[in-house]
């Protein structure tokens, strides 16, 4: 399980839902969680939270010049390590000295041609960021 830290910048709540706005510096993510008595305990504006998020929820896309990074859940990496198997491959990525692992289809990582020290996209699905009070 990837977990990355940020902070709480904005809650919109209806009807048991909400979606949460987190920061980890002039980055901007967004989870959507169910609310209960525990998520109302600590999903609350300013609070340091772990975004946490599985492996093979990571989505992985070449870098270009042009990214635009303001995209919330989009965010620019280093290619740490990665270990090629014939279906499955991992690739570990470094993000604000925060390590992500990523595992995906060997055949999109040949299309990507990624190699240690490239610069990546990595892209996080909203409802796959499942939020946890920080340690």
């Amino acid at each position: 399980m990837n977990k990355l830290k940020g902070i709480i910048k904005d809650i919109q709540s209806h009807e048991g839902i909400s979606l949460i706005d987190i920061a980890i510096d002039e980055d901007e993510f967004s989870s959507l969680i169910i609310n209960s008595n525990i998520t109302d305990e600590y999903i609350k504006l300013g609070n340091n939270i772990n975004l946490l998020f599985k492996e093979t929820e990571v989505s992985v896309k070449n870098y270009h010049p042009e990214f635009h990074k303001k995209r919330k859940n989009k965010i620019v990496t280093i290619v740490k390590n990665i270990q090629k198997g014939i279906i499955l491959s991992e690739i570990q990525f470094d993000y604000k000295h925060q390590m992500i692992t990523a595992i995906i289809l060997s055949r999109h990582l040949n299309e990507l041609d990624l190699h240690v020290n490239d610069k990546a996209i990595v892209i996080l699905r909203t409802q796959e960021i499942l939020l946890s009070k920080t340690d």
